[in-house]
Order: structure tokens, then C-alpha cells, then sequence
């Protein structure tokens, strides 16, 4: 009896249970920890080893349909990290003769290995953000900086903006994307058509007020920001980045957006 049938399924079995959340998503699961150094630890290289290579090919024959982006060593005996076409992570030995899906916990330091990783790889180069596809809301002396994706029909995007309102000394560059039906994108259009965008966005994010000044202007940012916004991994609103490249999904309490607002602050 061929095999090939077994392998379909099993990798169809795989791949949906990575899709319903077994699996670790390092773009929809990214926590707003700081990536830890300690995660880079485990051997990886742009070359891999013909031993990595080997564990890759062979994994990709058994799952055809995933593709697998990075593989490496974790600090365990016979045990691979594998970072799939979808940003998943999940794990296999040199035989490939199992698939982990789940968080990879160390007992010695109790460290979530599985997580410092997802934090790793969901941090992005602040500095090469096209901010031509943003506006600035500046407070203050602006000296610290966020990047935040907001849609105009976004509740938890308000709701942030409310701890925005009482943060001082600070550059809010808003990324609009319209992921939330064609009523977002009338509103987005009319947002960003207004005469001071940054200012409009804010009184409508905090008070529902809508421009009185907005006139018919180039919307293509829109596209561009949705593209960004895929290639980046941002799957919800709000998302916010930090100068040191971390990110945090949703609205993040006052009190944790501040912390994370310093420790990325910090030269």
C-alpha cells in the first residue's frame, strides 16, 4: 500500500491543528517581553549544517505542505526547533520520527525556550519602517517613539488611546490599515484626507468626533499599509512598536505600556 496517503493526511492533521493554535504562532502569540538573549543561545547559522539540512528536506518530504524557514538544535538532546511557512514553531528529532507542537519549557530555569524565541523572531528593525505611510501625533519633547496600526472601527485601538493621552514625551506614528469592513475604510479615507490627520485621528480614536475639514485626497497609503502590515505579521489592531523592535499586541494595560515604553526608551 503506498504511503503517500497516510503522509497527506498526517500532514493535513499537522497543519490543522498548527492552524487552530497547538502550535506557537510567533506573530499572533508574541508576548510583550523584550526578547530574551538567552533564546539566541541555541546553535543556529545562516549556513546550516548538512545534518540541519538533512532533518529540513526530511521533514518537508513527510509534510508537503509545510515549508520550513529555520531549523536548529535546542539545548536538548536530539530535539530540533523548526520555524514553518506560517511563522509556527514546532519540533522534531534527527529522524523527524515525531512532531512537538506546544511550548518547550527548561526545568532547570523554568524559561519558556518556546516563547523567548517567538519574542526573537516577532521583533522587527524599527529604524526601516517606511513612517512616509504614517503621521506623527508629537507630545511633548517627542524624544520616544512607537509605531501603532490602528483601523477607525477598532474599540481596543480607543480604548490604548486613552493610555496614550496621559503619556508625555512621545512620537505616536500611526500606520492606518482598514481591516474591519468598507465601513473602515470610508472612515480611514475621510481620517486621512483631513487637514492635520494626526490630530483628526486622535479626536476621533478619543471623543468619536469626525473631521469637518476632510476633502477627496490620495488614499493609496492604505494598500501600502496593508501590505506592511501583512509582512510584518500583524494580524489585529491595535499592534504597537517599540524603538527596540518589540511589539505588543492589543490594547496594553497603562501600567505595562509604560514599563515597556521605558525599557525600550533606554539607550
Amino acid at each position: 500500500m503506498s504511503k503517500t496517503p497516510w503522509r497527506t493526511a498526517a500532514a493535513v492533521a499537522i497543519m490543522a491543528a498548527l492552524g487552530v493554535g497547538f502550535g506557537l504562532s510567533v506573530t499572533a502569540q508574541a508576548k510583550t517581553q523584550t526578547p530574551s538573549n538567552k533564546a539566541s543561545k541555541m546553535a543556529s547559522s545562516t549556513a546550516i549544517s548538512p545534518e540541519l539540512t538533512a532533518i529540513k528536506n526530511a521533514f518537508e518530504l513527510k509534510f508537503e505542505n509545510s515549508k520550513v524557514k529555520t531549523i536548529r538544535q535546542t539545548p536538548f538532546k536530539d530535539l530540533y526547533e523548526l520555524q514553518l511557512n506560517k511563522n509556527e514553531l514546532v519540533y522534531t528529532n534527527a529522524a523527524t520520527e515525531f512532531v512537538m507542537v506546544g511550548h518547550l519549557i527548561s526545568t532547570q530555569d523554568m524559561r519558556n525556550l518556546t516563547q523567548e524565541r517567538a519574542d526573537e523572531l516577532a521583533t522587527i528593525d524599527f529604524k526601516s519602517l517606511p513612517l512616509a505611510q504614517s503621521f506623527a501625533l508629537v507630545k511633548g519633547d517627542g524624544s520616544r517613539h512607537i509605531a501603532i496600526f490602528e483601523d477607525p472601527n477598532c474599540g481596543y485601538c480607543k480604548l490604548f488611546r486613552k493610555t496614550l493621552e496621559k503619556t508625555n514625551n512621545i512620537t505616536v506614528h500611526t500606520f492606518v490599515i482598514d481591516i474591519l469592513g468598507d465601513d473602515s475604510t470610508a472612515k480611514a479615507k475621510k481620517l486621512l484626507c483631513a487637514k492635520d490627520p494626526a490630530h483628526v485621528w486622535d479626536n476621533w480614536m478619543l471623543h468619536g468626533k469626525p473631521p469637518e475639514d476632510s476633502a477627496d485626497c490620495d488614499t493609496s497609503v492604505l494598500d501600502k499599509n496593508r501590505k506592511l502590515a501583512a509582512e510584518l505579521g500583524v494580524t489585529g489592531t491595535p499592534t504597537i512598536f517599540f524603538e527596540n523592535g518589540s511589539r505588543a499586541p492589543g490594547a496594553v494595560a497603562e501600567e505595562e505600556f509604560q514599563s515597556l515604553l521605558i525599557k525600550a526608551s533606554q539607550k
